[in-house]
């Protein structure tokens, strides 16, 4: 290898040395818990729910919980977790003439956590729903 290969080559890994060295931590990505649903204009308390869930594992620290109807993203609250694997629920209950929207987060041994819209929801078509949790810093 001639001095001009081994300067070039010497360039090269420094260069990436310093641009690993230099870029920030990546923060850690909002978690999603959601799947669609055909909502009928007229539902009724004898339908079933439309509920989905996952298990996740949460870092120790900060969240914001916010539940995901369409496009909207309330109601939302603050959540303080400790690290460890949670299941996590999110449902669309039938009432006579209306839906209401819940969300959980449990960890065994720890108490649940609750999110709910408890708003009368009169909605037809089909909808993307549930929960995110996206990490505050």
């Amino acid at each position: 290898m001639n001095k001009l290969s081994k300067f070039a080559a010497a360039a090269a890994s420094a260069t990436a040395l310093v641009a690993l060295a230099g870029a920030p931590a990546e923060a850690a990505a909002t978690a999603y818990n959601t799947r669609s649903v055909t909502l009928t204009a007229n539902p009724t308390s004898s339908m079933a729910n439309a509920c989905v869930s996952r298990d996740i594992y949460l870092a120790t620290g900060d969240y914001k919980w916010s539940q995901i109807l369409g496009g909207a993203r309330i109601p939302n609250r603050d959540l303080y977790v400790e690290a460890g694997w949670y299941t996590w629920n999110d449902c669309i209950v039938p009432y006579n003439g209306y839906y209401n929207q819940h969300s959980w987060l449990s960890k065994p041994g720890s108490g649940t956590a609750a999110l709910a819209d408890t708003n009368q929801l009169h909605l037809s078509g089909t909808y993307t729903f549930g929960s995110e949790l996206a990490p505050k810093f």
